[in-house]
């Protein structure tokens, strides 16, 4: 076996450094961060598509010419780490896939499926609910594997209702998950923690999934299972699924209360409990040298794996100290004055049209919202407005996993079904987006004379 050595090395020393720096001040760790993220993206480009490529290598020449013309390239290099918490979140949390998989929860999930979904209806609610559980803490890989698992016989006629409850369910984890990056993202920028976005997010994110509900109609048709599962299978089923969804709720009390009670960012914290909790939860399914022998596994197929992620995100964060630097921040909030645009409740719905058009042309919602971000925060002009901008950014982020064909979600969802992302996406949810987003909105306008 040929192992693959730089690309996995530098992004893990590059995730634990920083770890290490949240708790250990010294001036090496930051200059130690930078140089690992930068041995990160150039040992990854050469493995990146054709369309990646050209985006993040623009990104970086973009970058270093402003940087040329301002402070200078050590500058660029220390912006390298500008999105290392975001990193180590994306680094470390599909630690939790392990004990998943090894404990087969999802084999378990079929059995419930294949017993208690009778309806069509039935299988949009189930479907969706889970996605948003489980695809909370296990990401994008929980796609095909919940798709594949409702593949069978019974379900496969119902394609269109599956891929809707797909996407929609996952798109409601942006909203709340400290798994997903745009949580992630929102708190390292904004002045707001994670515990005051939670229930706010959450509640959308149940609103959400109300709604998908409510458009569904009456109409429902029936399905007969043409499996017969014995009553000892179901049982054993039901325990395993509440011991997994316990396990979820314990970890999402556990960040929590460390974040109320420890002065550590929750960016510091999830990959933490996610290394932790990941180790002894495999060792109930496997013994010691099965765990090494899965996260050497991880290094070599699931990182790699990663390289337009990585690279996309600190490529964003030198991008974004690149356009902070050169003054970006004055010149957004010159137009928005200039145009009128300075209430919080008006620029939000601004935001995303930006972000989705931008998303529409290829550009990854991550560099929009990291631009945004940084000149949004480090504005007096909303330093009242944390929340309510956080929340109207995690909406705007929701409506391109929805509708963008260029979205990771409905790129990989096309092609599973061997179909095309604006089908997938576009054409099936355009018009419960704009009423989901109609309904966030007038929520966000409430929330804003309450908090």
């Amino acid at each position: 076996m040929n192992f693959i050595l730089i690309r996995p090395i530098a992004a893990l020393l590059m995730g634990l450094i920083y770890l290490v720096s949240q708790f250990i001040e010294h001036p090496i760790f930051p200059t130690l961060v930078s140089l690992f993220a930068t041995i990160t993206i150039i040992s990854f480009i050469p493995y990146l598509s054709k369309t990646p490529m050209i985006l993040i290598s623009s990104l970086l020449i973009i970058s270093a010419v402003l940087f040329l013309m301002g402070e200078g390239l050590l500058a660029m290099f220390n912006g390298m780490n500008e999105n290392v918490g975001l990193l180590a979140i994306f680094i470390f949390v599909p630690l939790i896939s392990i004990p998943i998989r090894t404990g087969k929860y999802l084999d378990y999930m079929d059995i419930i499926f294949n017993h208690y979904i009778s309806s069509s209806r039935q299988l949009y609610i189930y479907l969706k609910v889970s996605i948003m559980g489980i695809g909370s803490v296990m990401n994008l890989g929980t796609i095909p594997i919940l798709y594949h698992l409702t593949s069978t016989s019974s379900f496969e006629k119902f394609e269109d209702t599956r891929l809707r409850a797909l996407i929609r369910g996952f798109s409601m984890a942006f909203l709340w998950s400290p798994y997903f990056i745009s949580i992630a993202l929102i708190l390292s920028y904004f002045d707001i923690t994670w515990v005051e976005l939670f229930p706010i997010g959450f509640s959308f994110a149940l609103i959400g999934i109300a709604l998908g509900i409510l458009t569904m109609g009456k109409s429902s048709v029936p399905l007969k299972s043409i499996e017969e599962i014995d009553q000892s299978s179901i049982i054993k089923a039901k325990q395993k699924l509440i011991e997994l969804v316990v396990i979820i709720v314990v970890m999402t009390v556990l960040t929590m209360t460390i974040e109320h009670n420890v002065d550590l960012s929750v960016l510091t914290i999830i990959p933490i409990i996610a290394i932790i909790v990941s180790t002894i939860w495999t060792l109930f399914y496997l013994n010691p040298k099965e765990l090494i022998q899965e996260w050497v596994h991880y290094t070599q197929d699931r990182l790699p794996r990663m390289g337009n992620e990585l690279s996309l995100f600190i490529a964003a964060g030198a991008f974004g100290v690149a356009i902070l630097n050169a003054g970006a921040s004055e010149w957004i909030i010159y137009l928005l004055e200039a145009t009128g645009i300075t209430h919080v409740l008006m620029i939000i719905p601004l935001i995303a049209l930006i972000v989705n058009a931008l998303s529409f042309v290829g550009i990854h919602p991550i560099i929009t919202n990291t631009a945004l971000a940084i000149t949004l925060s480090s504005s007096p002009l909303f330093a009242e407005d944390h929340l309510i901008l956080s929340v109207g950014l995690l909406v705007g982020w929701m409506m391109t996993i929805l509708v963008s064909p260029f979205s990771a979600t409905n790129l990989m969802v096309g092609n599973l079904t061997n179909s095309n992302s604006v089908r997938v996406g576009l054409r099936m949810n355009w018009q419960f987006a704009i009423l989901l987003y109609v309904i966030y909105y007038i929520l966000i306008v409430g929330l804003y004379f309450i908090v």
